[in-house]
């Protein structure tokens, strides 16, 4: 064979494994919004961009929840999504904005930027997500108005920003207020010594027996910690967190967030970890 007939097979052969690769692209592709989990939640702050993505993904393929009030007296209150965070009081030091009414009164909802859900529940294992309400707030969807006819406490919070965008409604009936308590409830010393190189303790009351959960997010709003998940009777407790992730491994110097979940009561408490 002569040296121009090879070159001309080479070529030729060249030309159609780049057609093929053309037609057959290697490895799997995704469709626009996907990665390889579940689109529940997200567990991180995202561009505007990302946050578009995944709303136009998730609505696309899920049905809104919830009547949204019209007419009547205006909202008892109203929270803000702005800045990954329901701001009620405009105080962004105040992880988690607890709104009271009374029954019948109704709590707005009102988009600022980005793009988020209200959705009833504590996170996305809550066996009660989604039953109230679950509704995009979006610049297409930037209000929602929900009428409150049972008392009770009811927590919320933003699917795509699970973890560190959340909310609680308290609902009193109309005929009294909360009963008088003289117990404290929730953190009664915040977590020490912070800074810390190493592991953190801090202590905690209930006023009733119940489901208590101590949370550690990363700065990017990631679970990294679960370090209490149990049912405890009233009074005063302590907990502790070792300073290590779920998998033992010690986690980085940084900014955590320890969130404590307990009946009526949720909040969150600044940790520095040094090394």
């Amino acid at each position: 064979m002569s040296h121009r007939a090879r070159i001309s097979i080479v070529a030729g052969l060249s030309i159609a494994l780049g057609l093929l690769s053309v037609a057959f692209p290697v490895g799997p592709r995704r469709a626009a919004g996907q990665s390889g989990s579940s689109q529940a939640h997200h567990h991180g702050p995202m561009t505007d961009a990302e946050m578009k993505q995944w709303s136009d993904v998730w609505w696309s393929t899920h049905k809104p929840v919830g009547l949204n009030a019209t007419g009547g007296n205006p909202p008892a209150a109203t929270f803000r999504a702005v800045n990954f965070q329901f701001d009620l009081d405009n105080d962004p030091s105040t992880a988690v904005d607890t709104a009271k009414i009374e029954v019948g009164q109704t709590v707005a909802w009102q988009w600022i930027a980005g793009s988020h859900t209200t959705t009833n529940g504590q996170d996305s294992g809550d066996p009660q997500l989604g039953t109230l309400f679950d509704q995009p707030l979006t610049i297409s969807n930037p209000t929602f108005s929900f009428t409150f006819n049972s008392p009770g406490t009811i927590p919320f919070f933003c699917r795509p920003h699970e973890g560190f965008m959340a909310g609680v409604v308290k609902v009193t009936s109309v005929t009294g207020v909360e009963p008088p308590s003289q117990a404290p409830l929730g953190f009664t010393r915040n977590p020490s010594p912070n800074p810390s190189a190493g592991g953190i303790q801090f202590s905690f009351t209930l006023r009733e027996p119940g489901r208590v959960r101590a949370e550690v997010f990363d700065a990017r709003g990631r679970r990294v910690a679960v370090p209490l998940d149990l049912d405890l009777a009233a009074g005063p407790h302590k907990g502790e967190w070792n300073g290590r992730g779920a998998d033992g491994t010690r986690m980085p110097a940084g900014i955590y967030y320890l969130r404590l979940r307990l009946p009526g009561y949720q909040a969150s408490r600044t940790v520095t970890l040094t090394r």
